[in-house]
């Protein structure tokens, strides 16, 4: 990786890009709805252990599972759901993918 970085670095230090810089179109403004921002949350290790173990599982990135479990107990904020349930539907559902 490092040669290809070397590699990267010793070309663009001898080729002019300002054309190719000069034609590219902006992306625009990112609508409200999908800006994301980005936020620091302490867990106890064993808790962090633990959902990247979940999302290692799932395939997805652990910042990927926390920001869906967030957005799922925001949803519907007057639904409480016992953890027992939670358990049993995790359960469930590594059962299936197991098979």
């Amino acid at each position: 990786m490092a040669d290809r970085v070397g590699e990267l670095a010793a070309h663009y230090d001898t080729h002019d890009t300002s054309a190719e810089l000069a034609q590219a179109v902006p992306a625009g403004p990112v609508p409200a709805g999908e800006v994301m921002i980005v936020t620091s949350l302490r867990l106890p290790k064993p808790v962090m252990d633990q959902v990247r173990e979940r999302a290692r599982a799932r395939g997805v990135k652990p910042t990927a599972l926390i920001r869906e479990w967030v957005e799922a107990a925001l949803a519907d904020r007057d639904a409480v759901v016992p953890m027992s349930v939670i358990m049993a539907a995790v359960m469930e559902y590594q059962q299936k993918r197991a098979s």
